[in-house]
């Protein structure tokens, strides 16, 4: 104990001597900052209100939030050992080179624009005085004045009177830390009441915009009682202007819309004593005459291949719109449905965005974009723009990859190919087209050895083919085409040689799906079957791997239905509203998925309900162990609903609520066993490994050594809640979570052996009895782009335990491998 702690001294020891070497003194009249702080606020938030102070006044950055700014030291040794004659030397060698290099025939533009770049850093290093290097890892100390404290003091105070609180106060000043030269910034706030709007009114003269404010009042961003918001009143401002050049106003901007308040007393003294008053817009019209409204003369669609030089244009018209096309590849039956303009309609924005989004939702052309052309008083040309994609994309991305698990570890490699097809039907049609070959490392999914991963070879292929229309059913409306209707057929084949066998799988798809609004997508399958051929061989490991699932199977869990012989066939749908927008990951959003699938409802058409002659036709079993192959009926739903609540610009708490039944009414009443329910892990309940908690009360199977096979369910119920923060900023915001599970799978029908009954299936008597309970914290990195989750789970609740023992917070120990320890989670993204 007492040598890390030495070492954590000594290392504390030497960022303060490395500091207080690499000291900069301030500037004349300056102070060092070390943090700003405020006071009094009661309804404003203090993220607000950071963002305000000017950045060359905010606080170095403070790792953890620890009291020390290793950025500064950096900064600070980078200038200290600068050395400038060094760097000029460098700048000049370099731009000797650079002009022999653009005296020589031929040179290379990517060189010298390189050479050019290390000049522009080694100008910037002279005239900063710190080398490129030092600049980027450090930043410079911040110092601030007493005048620049009272500038951003009143900055803050007019941020507060816009924000509706117009008698606000703000008094700013320094305040020493002990005899060290540092300052904290010290804004002291005095809110005051919030005035609000008693009464809104718009005054405007023009008669086709009065009627368009009177039909749009459900809109209107401002109503009565509302703070006085400058931001909200700037917002109705955009609004309105949106409003008018969606009506035909081409040259109508928001700075015609004046604002103020008053009262009807027209008494500034009665609007302080009542913190209300009346909001008026005003519409001002242009110094010469009135808004004009404008309209349509020309419209043209133009789609050309940029990589084509011997085309030959085809212009047809169709309902006044012109259309260019390279040639009659180009369908316009399916490309005329999503022009929202024609010659004689008033001018719209949103008509012409919409235009511009329907034709880049096809993904047939690089872009779509328009031009106006004011053609008179009243008048404008409109034009779009949009050009084809390659109509061939040829793809191969040969790669290695290493498995790790339990001490193994296995490479291996696979090679991808990949082929993409446009338009070449002239459906507007994407075909893919997908081939695989590869030798990797498979873990076992129950280690019956100590070789936790084997090799296995597979080769396979697809072809998928989506078409923008919604086959079969060719809806004649405009609502329908403007959905984005899509409809996939896929088939697909794989061939694989694990350790155990030989694997084989055939694959048909067949499916909808409909863009119902901004953010709600419905997919629907009209068919989803696939067909898994089987050989178990017959060596050691085959026949002990297949013993291994048979045992299994006969305690209830259905591991060994994943790999036996099977056919499954179904139709479901997938509707999914989804609202986040992961840019504000602390923003108010709802995520909702619900999901239905029926299986094995053919086989209620065949003559004996057991299986489909068609298929064993197609398809023969080969003889071994389990030549009869498994058919599955069943029904399914599952519904997931999450939300996050926002509760300051750096804080939020999440919560989700996830139901599933599935009732597998067939004679094997099971359902295959991708279709099972699980929980536990990185996205579900993180104190249990992945898809290791359940059945109900039972205990988890597990294999000879030890290893903790998935536990799959029919019935599942699941929650959980979560609260996030931002704590500080490096490389990336990072987060603190902390964070509570429950949930647990069942059986639909009762297994009639003494270690699962009446402890695996659903019942209604016993069930919340046997709800597991975690809790525990989680550290979050988010790039942007991405996010790192690691998320430290602690059972609470232990439903596989007798009753009355269940509570097991108090046996949590940090011991290696204990039952209760910490369950480290690992994730991409937030859980929920």
């Amino acid at each position: 104990m007492l040598k890390p702690l030495l070492h954590i001294l000594t290392l504390l020891a030497g960022l303060s001597l490395f500091s207080c070497k690499n000291n900069i003194p301030p500037p004349q009249n300056k102070l060092l900052l070390w943090k700003n702080q405020f006071k009094g606020q009661e309804k404003v938030f203090k993220e607000e209100l950071e963002l305000i102070i000017p950045f060359a006044q905010r606080e170095n950055s403070k790792p953890f939030s620890l009291p020390i700014t290793p950025r500064v030291w950096w900064y600070n040794f980078g200038q200290n050992n600068f050395d400038s004659l060094k760097t000029a030397r460098r700048w000049a060698n370099k731009k000797l080179a650079l002009e022999r290099l653009k005296s020589e025939e031929g040179y290379s533009l990517k060189k010298a624009a390189k050479w050019e770049r290390k000049m522009e850093r080694y100008e910037t290093a002279l005239e900063n005085k710190i080398s490129w290097f030092y600049a980027n890892i450090g930043e410079p100390q911040v110092y601030i004045s007493p005048e620049d404290v009272q500038e951003t003091a009143s900055r803050i105070q007019k941020y507060l009177f816009d924000r509706g609180f117009r008698d606000a106060q703000v008094a700013g000043d320094t305040i020493r830390l002990g005899k060290k030269q540092r300052y904290n910034v010290r804004y002291q706030i005095q809110e005051g009441d919030l005035y609000r709007i008693d009464s809104l009114f718009y005054v405007v003269n023009h008669p086709v915009m009065d009627s368009l404010l009177q039909a749009d009042v459900k809109n209107r961003l401002l109503k009565s009682g509302d703070p006085l918001h400058h931001q909200q009143v700037e917002a109705e401002k955009l609004r309105l202007e949106q409003l008018f050049k969606n009506n035909g106003f081409y040259s109508f901007n928001n700075r015609y819309i004046t604002y103020g308040v008053t009262n009807y007393e027209q008494s500034e003294e009665l609007f302080k004593e009542r913190k209300e008053g009346n909001l008026q817009l005003q519409i001002l019209n242009p110094v010469l005459g009135s808004h004009k409204q404008y309209y349509l003369r020309d419209v043209i669609f133009k789609t050309f291949d940029p990589n084509s030089k011997n085309s030959r244009p085809d212009t047809t018209v169709i309902r006044g719109v012109k259309f260019i096309r390279p040639d009659h590849s180009v369908p316009l039956s399916l490309i005329r449905n999503r022009i929202f303009t024609k010659p004689g309609d008033l001018f719209s924005n949103a008509a012409i965005y919409e235009t511009q989004r329907q034709i880049s939702l096809f993904n047939q052309f690089s872009f779509a974009s328009s031009q106006l052309k004011v053609v008179d008083s009243t008048h404008l040309d409109l034009e779009y723009f949009a050009p084809v994609q390659e109509r061939f994309t040829f793809g191969i991305s040969p790669g290695i990859n290493n498995i790790y698990t339990d001490g193994n570890s296995f490479f291996g490699f696979g090679v991808p190919v990949s082929l993409s097809m446009r338009n070449v039907l002239r459906k507007l049609e994407i075909i893919e087209l997908g081939v695989r070959g590869s030798y990797e490392g498979q873990p076992t999914p129950i280690r019956t050895s100590e070789n936790a991963i084997r090799g296995s070879l597979e080769l396979g292929g697809n072809l998928n083919i989506t078409l923008p229309v919604l086959f079969p059913f060719h809806p004649k409306g405009r609502r329908v085409n403007l959905m984005n209707p899509r409809t996939t057929f896929g088939i697909g084949y794989n061939y694989s040689e694990p350790f155990w066998g030989t694997r084989t799988n055939f694959k048909l798809t067949a499916g909808n799906s409909l863009q119902l609004n901004k953010y709600a997508i419905l997919y629907m399958n009209f068919l989803d079957a696939y067909l898994i051929n089987t050989s178990y061989s017959n060596n050691a490991s085959g026949r002990e791997f297949y013993r291994t699932l048979d045992s299994l199977q006969r305690i209830g869990n259905n591991l060994k239905v994943t790999f036996d012989p099977q056919f499954v066939s179904s139709i479901n749908a997938n509707y999914v509203y989804n609202n986040q927008d992961p840019s504000k990951p602390f923003s108010t959003s709802t995520f909702f998925r619900f999901f239905i699938e029926s299986a094995g409802t053919v086989l209620n058409f065949t003559k004996d309900k057991e299986r489909i002659g068609l298929v064993e036709d197609l398809f023969p079993m080969s003889a071994g162990p389990d030549s009869v192959r498994a058919y599955f009926q069943f029904l399914k739903f599952n519904a997931d609903y999450r939300r996050s609540i926002n509760l300051s610009p750096k804080s939020s708490y999440a919560f989700r609520v996830n139901l599933g039944v599935a009732n597998p009414y067939g004679k094997n009443k099971a359902i295959p066993y991708d279709k099972s329910f699980f929980v536990g892990g990185s996205n579900s309940i993180r104190a249990w490994a992945p898809r290791s908690l359940g059945t109900g009360s039972s205990a988890s199977d597990t294999t000879a050594v030890g290893n903790t096979i998935p536990q799959p369910g029919d019935i599942l119920l699941e929650g959980s809640i979560e609260y996030r923060r931002n704590i500080i900023r490096f490389a990336g915001n990072i987060q603190l979570a902390l964070f509570m599970d429950a949930g647990n799978v069942w059986k639909w029908h009762q297994i009639n052996i003494p270690e699962r009954y009446n402890k695996s299936n659903f019942d209604f008597g016993r069930f919340y009895k046997e709800i597991a309970v975690g809790t525990g914290f989680g550290v979050r990195w988010d790039l942007g782009f991405f996010l790192f989750r690691f998320d430290w789970g602690i059972k609470v609740v232990d439903p596989s335990r007798e009753e009355g023992d269940r509570f097991v917070l108090d046996k949590f120990s940090l011991r290696r491998r204990a039952p209760y320890g910490l369950n480290l989670n690992f994730g991409i993204g937030y859980p929920f």
